[in-house]
């Protein structure tokens, strides 16, 4: 496992500092023991555990936005910040009056219409079954020559011009597209005054309401919507994991959550979503995150939505491992990672190790020929070669 590109930054900083404190050791006269002075620590074993802290917003598990484009007042406002409320509970309606009255009157005209195009249509009948008869007598007519085609042809002239498919008088096309439009005018009001009851779409508290009684419906305070309604039963934190870090994220991993109103205590959390696509982190950052979602687990009466968490998450964890300082280890030019070895004589060894888990203070050690109580460099740099006489502080 490669070093965090954090870790490479804190290391190579740490081991400039080393590199002048060492060179004024060196030019700092006869008083000065011959050798580099070096800060220590020692390879030792112990338990390891490699977590990752984020900080986020808790929030319901499913949440919806109730907004309305229609500019009808509040009528009835229904519930409060607070409620429980159900799917398809009716929340708001708006003043639909004239709505309704207009709709009354295209339900008239459509009733109407459609009267009028039933007589038109029995008549459009009667006149095509005279045009066909008086047509079908004349080409008999014609066959014995008691009628000219000149005559027939001017019958079924007229008879075409009847509209009608199959031998049934139908709408003219004009016809057709007025009815239809009218279908539609009635449609779009009903559906407009059916919109004027404004409902939940889930199940779930009412969380924000941005509306009164009297204001326009598309007019709420500051443009936010009508009502929020979220399913806080079971509360949420979407934390934003830096892409160098997401693959150790797994779902089922587990979680320690935080926060201030817990005080002391802390409740569990489980990786339950891992988005697919990465995004910025700011609009004004081009550091990539990866959304990851941690559910908490039953329900506590002292966590709210709305506050700030902490989310500690369970990466991995090994026991009676050998472990360096997080300051003891570097990665060369050539991309080797090592530690640096002080031997009994104060020489430097420098030994190529496999590191395994991270924490914020120690590393593990997976392969490399380190053994317990070891006297290892802290912040060592590239001026460090191998036998080179240091002096361990």
């Amino acid at each position: 496992m490669a070093l965090s590109k954090k870790k490479k930054i804190l290391l190579a900083v740490a081991g400039l500092i080393v590199v002048a404190v060492g060179a004024k050791v060196v030019l700092g006269g006869d008083k000065t023991p011959e050798g580099t002075m070096v800060s220590t620590s020692f390879v030792e074993k112990q338990n390891v555990e490699e977590v990752l802290k984020l900080k986020a917003v808790l929030e319901g598990t499913e949440s919806t936005e109730v907004v309305s484009k229609l500019h009808y007042e509040v009528k009835q406002l229904l519930v409060k910040e607070g409620d429980k409320v159900k799917k398809g509970q009716l929340l708001a309606v708006l003043d639909s009056s004239d709505l309704t009255e207009q709709l009354s009157l295209s339900k008239g005209e459509q009733t109407l219409l459609q009267m009028q195009h039933n007589e038109l249509l029995e008549d459009r009948q009667t006149e095509y079954d005279e045009a066909k008869k008086d047509y079908d007598d004349l080409k008999e007519m014609l066959e014995i020559g008691a009628a000219s085609q000149s005559e027939v042809d001017d019958a079924k002239r007229k008879l075409d011009n009847i509209p009608s498919k199959n031998g049934v008088a139908i709408l003219s096309d004009s016809e057709r597209q007025t009815m239809d439009n009218t279908n539609h005018k009635v449609s779009i009001e009903a559906k407009t005054l059916e919109d004027c009851k404004i409902c939940s779409m889930i199940d779930g508290t009412v969380t924000r309401v941005n509306t009164k009684v009297g204001r326009f419906a598309d007019d709420t305070e500051d443009d936010k919507p009508m009502f929020v309604i979220e399913n806080i039963d079971k509360l949420q934190m979407k934390v934003l994991v830096n892409e160098t870090d997401i693959a150790k994220i797994k779902i089922g991993q587990k979680a320690d959550i935080t926060a201030d109103i817990l005080n002391e205590e802390s409740v569990e959390g489980v990786v339950t979503r891992i988005s697919p696509t990465g995004e910025s982190k700011s609009d004004s950052s081009t550091e990539r995150v990866i959304p990851v979602y941690i559910e908490i687990v039953g329900t506590h009466e002292k966590l709210i939505a709305g506050i700030t968490a902490k989310a500690t998450i369970h990466i991995a964890q090994a026991e009676q491992v050998l472990t360096v300082p997080y300051e003891a280890v570097s990665e060369l030019e050539d991309g080797s990672t090592v530690v640096y070895v002080v031997k009994e004589d104060n020489t430097i060894r420098i030994v190529p190790v496999t590191i395994g888990l991270e924490t914020d203070l120690l590393i593990e050690v997976q392969e490399g020929e380190l053994t317990e109580g070891q006297q290892i460099v802290l912040n060592p740099n590239l001026a460090l070669t191998e036998g080179m006489t240091v002096i361990p502080q």
